[in-house]
């Protein structure tokens, strides 16, 4: 007796671990979740010998409210509550943000006046970012309450600012912290593989990932993923202060974690560490001759908390 009663434990206990589950979104439509991202990057350009780095921080927090649910598709309205900038250029330091009181900072006044604006994001069950539209929104205002600038300078400051929060900057971000869950339940130390693609800024490269299920808690899944970065097509060149460029020869590697509600698959917490390297073609304009070409390296560290 006592020898089944162990036999039927045993397999009681396997057949709960060997329990698959089927990881997706599960969110409810008028319902409104957040998330709070704080993206980290080191950029070291070897220019004439000189190693100029350039490091760059973005806070911001972020409501997604659920107005419509077709078939596998989410579509929200999203709002920016806050923005922060710090860049650290050698001994100089620039901190925006859209909390600042200062009248006298442009920059953080247009990021004050980008908050509160929504767009459109639509999103998959299985996590995966379907289309990031309507930022122009973000935009529409930023120049309230300005003194009076002229329409070049305008053009500039506008151009800046869509390189950090553009249709296609935000939906790579935004890709990096959600997991694009698998098309079939897995069970614990399951794989499996998903492709997505980054066209922001003057790069354009593709992330191999494959993620596995580490664990399952009472209210989380926890998944970790490695990624290997490669290039997709040639980059058009970007305006970037003054200057035309586009990095080529990109290649880089990235290491996920994260974890997911039980319940909704929404982020509790992620982070992800990226490196990347590439070579620079810079122009002084798009119809000139490339002024120079030089290495760049990216590290990245993008955390995000949700609820």
């Amino acid at each position: 007796m006592k020898k089944t009663f162990t036999l039927l434990l045993l397999i009681a206990t396997t057949c709960a671990y060997a329990q698959k589950t089927k990881l997706q979104l599960n969110l409810q439509k008028d319902s409104t979740y957040n998330i709070t991202m704080s993206a980290k990057m080191d950029i070291d350009q070897l220019i004439h010998g000189t190693h100029q780095i350039v490091k760059t921080t973005i806070t911001g927090v972020m409501s997604h409210k659920v107005v419509s649910i077709q078939d596998t598709l989410y579509n929200m309205d999203v709002t920016y509550k806050s923005l922060v900038m710090n860049i650290e250029m050698g001994e100089k330091t620039i901190s925006l943000s859209s909390q600042d009181s200062d009248t006298s900072n442009i920059m953080s006044k247009a990021m004050r006046n980008m908050t509160g604006n929504t767009f459109t994001i639509i999103m998959s069950k299985r996590g995966q970012i379907i289309t990031v539209k309507n930022t122009e929104r973000l935009f529409a205002g930023v120049f309230k309450g300005f003194p009076a600038i002229d329409e070049q300078k305008k053009a500039q400051l506008i151009a800046q600012l869509q390189q950090s929060f553009g249709d296609k900057s935000i939906k790579g971000n935004l890709q990096e912290s959600f997991v694009i869950f698998p098309k079939k339940q897995v069970d614990i130390k399951s794989n499996w593989t998903n492709q997505t693609y980054l066209e922001a800024a003057a790069i354009s490269a593709k992330t191999q990932t494959t993620y596995t299920l580490d664990g399952v808690t009472d209210d989380a899944y926890e998944i970790s993923g490695t990624a290997v970065i490669m290039a997709n097509k040639v980059p058009e060149f970007k305006n970037s202060n003054k200057f035309f460029m586009r990095l080529l020869n990109v290649a880089g590697d990235n290491i996920t974690k994260v974890k997911i509600n039980k319940k909704t698959g929404w982020i509790i917490q992620s982070n992800v560490k990226k490196h990347i390297k590439g070579d620079v073609e810079l122009k002084q304009t798009l119809d000139g001759p490339i002024l120079i070409t030089y290495p760049m390296v990216i590290d990245g560290d993008l955390n995000t908390t949700g609820n």
